[in-house]
């Protein structure tokens, strides 16, 4: 290795790597310092390279960040390379500023949207019969980034620091402020943000109002699986490092979608028999025996209500206090004359009532579009509260879920033991052959949205799921 720092500049990871290095029989030679990590004579000297590795690195990015952040607050440039139809001007200091040149391609861009007439995919294509390439890569605009161009702000004479996170900052660029004005207008900007809100669907929702799959797990290695939105879909997503048997069962990937281990829960759930002779079976098996009535109780109280008749028949007691105490007391005896459930036992009649709103989650059919958003959030946070609710653990691997323990509470866990079924779980229809592809290792083709853009996008694909229609609706 020419000089340390080119190896590593986390002390923690360096000494791994040396470590793991050593146990392959390989040494490193630094030239710079002449140093052999195998020398016991000069351990020192590799620690204290290490740390002032790393404490060079981080004031580099020290650096680097003030310097970014002071020409942002300059409100001259929020960093990053730059969108198309934007440069950065010579000099020592160039600042980024708009390109005579492709301005006009992205504004053109802009008004081809407004125009309601493209989607990203097919704006994209023609954008690309136009000539209009990314200057950075010089490769034509791809759907995704046409959709990145199009919410960009700074066409709108906004310049945006941390876009997407908790913290982002958001200034005026200063020729906002200039008689030529941001390349695109507030009229052209709020319609074509208009139409993008319009065509989006409940699954763009941000990741914060998303709901993920709880108490889901590996089995292999026992890690929690995390929930993440990145691509506009809710995944579950095995963290680092990758356990074997988790890269047995699927592969590579590393993440699926939640609704495939959703739909293995409705299924398992679907089993739950609650006819007469599994109600039979829960009442047996909750309600256990009965505690025996306290007859000594009842023989005491028996005796204090014919005391208490003896006393107002003699004038010792008035026969309001008589009769507020004869009250009392007979409510008393009717109560302890009730037969009472043991210790540790529950309502059979809840437990049922508990299954019954169990099942009906799950056999409610979503609605997709976009009005029935907050419906849809809805069910799907009762149903995560179900699930952390019902099962203490799911273990998983790759899209599978291979075991499910059932909570430790007696209502729910005993209810869920005699109703379930799990040998009978199955998937059928579309969602079988989903996972029939996703444990060959193919990647399928999960249930499509039901609004009428989706439908119709379907019905615009051929069988081999390329598009037979561009615009809206142009045969080609």
């Amino acid at each position: 290795v020419p000089y340390f720092s080119r190896f590593m500049r986390d002390p923690a990871l360096a000494f791994a790597f040396r470590d793991a290095f050593h146990a392959r029989g390989c040494v490193l030679y630094f030239a710079d310092r002449r140093l052999l990590s195998s020398d016991p004579a000069r351990q020192g000297d590799f620690g204290e390279q290490a740390v002032k590795a790393q404490i060079d690195n981080l004031d580099r990015a020290r650096s680097i960040a003030g310097g970014i952040a002071a020409k942002f607050r300059t409100h001259r440039d929020p960093g990053g390379h730059p969108a198309l139809g934007f440069r950065r001007s010579g000099g020592l200091r160039p600042v980024l500023e708009p390109d005579p040149t492709h301005i006009g391609e992205a504004r053109e861009i802009f008004e081809l949207y407004a125009s309601g007439r493209y989607s990203d995919d097919t704006l994209a294509l023609e954008a690309a019969r136009r000539g209009y390439v990314s200057v950075g890569t010089g490769r034509p605009l791809s759907a995704a980034g046409i959709a990145e161009l199009l919410r960009n702000p700074v066409y709108n004479g906004y310049h945006v620091r941390f876009r997407g996170f908790s913290d982002e900052e958001r200034v005026e660029a200063p020729r906002r402020r200039q008689a030529v004005g941001p390349p695109v207008d507030d009229e052209l900007w709020e319609r074509v943000q208009a139409i993008r809100s319009e065509r989006s669907t409940p699954g763009t929702r941000s990741a914060r109002d998303r709901i993920y799959v709880p108490s889901l797990v590996c089995h292999g290695c026992g890690l929690a699986l995390y929930g993440h939105a990145s691509s506009g879909r809710r995944r579950m997503t095995h963290p680092a490092p990758v356990c074997a048997s988790w890269i047995e069962a699927a592969g590579s990937r590393t993440s699926f979608r939640a609704e495939v281990y959703e739909w293995q829960i409705a299924a398992l759930l679907a089993t739950a028999k609650l006819d007469e002779a599994a109600k039979r079976r829960i009442v047996a098996a909750l309600a256990g025996n009965e505690v025996p009535t306290d007859t000594r109780r009842i023989g005491r109280l028996e005796q204090e209500l014919r005391t208490l008749a003896i006393d107002n028949a003699f004038g010792r007691v008035g026969d309001v206090d008589y009769l507020r105490r004869k009250s009392e007391l007979t409510a008393e005896i009717e109560t302890a004359r009730q037969p009472k459930p043991a210790a540790g036992s529950v309502d059979p009649a809840r437990a049922i009532a508990w299954l019954e709103d169990l099942r009906s989650l799950w056999e409610i059919e979503l609605p997709e579009q976009p009005e029935h958003a907050g419906v849809r959030r809805e069910y799907e946070l009762r149903r995560a509260e179900a699930t952390a609710t019902a099962f203490e653990r799911l273990e998983a691997l790759g899209p599978v879920i291979v075991e499910a323990k059932v909570s430790e509470d007696l209502l729910v866990g005993k209810s869920l033991v005699l109703a379930l079924a799990p040998e009978r779980a199955e998937l059928t229809g579309e969602r079988a052959e989903v996972m029939r592809q996703l444990v060959g290792g193919r990647r399928s083709w999960l249930t499509r949205s039901e609004t009428s853009e989706a439908l119709r996008k379907r019905r615009e694909r051929s069988a081999d799921r390329t598009n037979r229609c561009i615009g809206r609706g142009e045969r080609i």
